[in-house]
C-alpha cells in the first residue's frame, strides 16, 4: 500500500483515550533519552499530544508537521508550542544541531522513508538519538525489523526497542 498522509479531519483521534492507551505520552517520554539542555524535534507532530508532555523536560522543542490544518488543531490546544510546517523529507534545520528527534506513527506516512531517516541523520549531532514510535492499530504500522532495516540503511546505530511487536518505541543513535 502506497504512503498517505494522515487526514486532518481525523485529527480528534489523536488525542483519543483509545490511542493514548496503546501509546500514552508519559511511556513514550519515558521511553526518550531526553536530558534538561536538548534540542529536541518532533516530526509529524500532529496535535501536539506528545510535545505537551515532553517540552517541559528539555532546553527547546520544535514541533515539524507537514498540514497546516493539524498545525492549526494543535494551536487551538496549546499556542505556545513552537511549530514548524516543513517535510521530513527536507527538514529546516542545520546540519548536526539536534540531540534527539521522534516519531510516532509517521514512518509509515512519509513517501521516501530512507530519504527522511538520511536528513534526520544529518541534522542530529553526533551521539544523537532518534526514537520511532509505532503502533497498532495504524494503518501505515511499519514493523520492527523494517524500522531497524530503515534507520540502520541511513546510518544510524540500533540502541533498543522498548515495548511489544504491537506498539514500541525503537532508539537509534547517531555514530560520534
Amino acid at each position: 500500500m502506497a504512503p498517505r498522509a494522515f487526514p486532518p479531519w481525523f485529527a480528534w483521534f489523536l488525542e483519543t483515550k483509545l490511542r493514548l492507551r496503546v501509546m500514552p505520552p508519559q511511556r513514550l517520554a519515558g521511553s526518550l533519552p531526553l536530558a534538561p539542555d536538548f534540542t529536541v524535534v518532533e516530526v509529524g507532530s500532529g496535535t501536539g499530544v506528545y510535545a505537551r508532555h515532553i517540552r517541559t523536560r528539555v532546553s527547546s522543542l520544535l514541533c515539524l508537521e507537514l498540514q497546516w490544518p493539524l498545525i492549526q488543531a494543535a494551536r487551538a490546544r496549546d499556542d505556545s508550542l513552537v511549530q514548524v510546517q516543513g517535510s521530513a523529507l527536507a527538514l529546516p534545520l542545520r546540519a548536526e544541531s539536534v540531540d534527539l528527534i521522534y516519531m510516532v506513527t509517521v514512518l509509515g506516512e512519509l513517501t521516501d522513508p530512507a530519504l527522511a531517516l538520511r536528513e534526520m541523520h544529518a541534522v542530529l549531532k553526533p551521539g544523537g538519538f532518534l526514537a520511532i514510535a509505532e503502533q497498532v492499530p495504524d494503518p501505515d504500522y511499519v514493523s520492527r525489523s523494517r524500522v531497524r532495516a530503515l534507520c540502520e540503511g541511513a546510518g544510524l546505530e540500533f540502541l533498543q526497542v522498548d515495548g511489544a511487536w504491537w506498539s514500541f518505541i525503537a532508539t537509534f543513535k547517531r555514530p560520534r
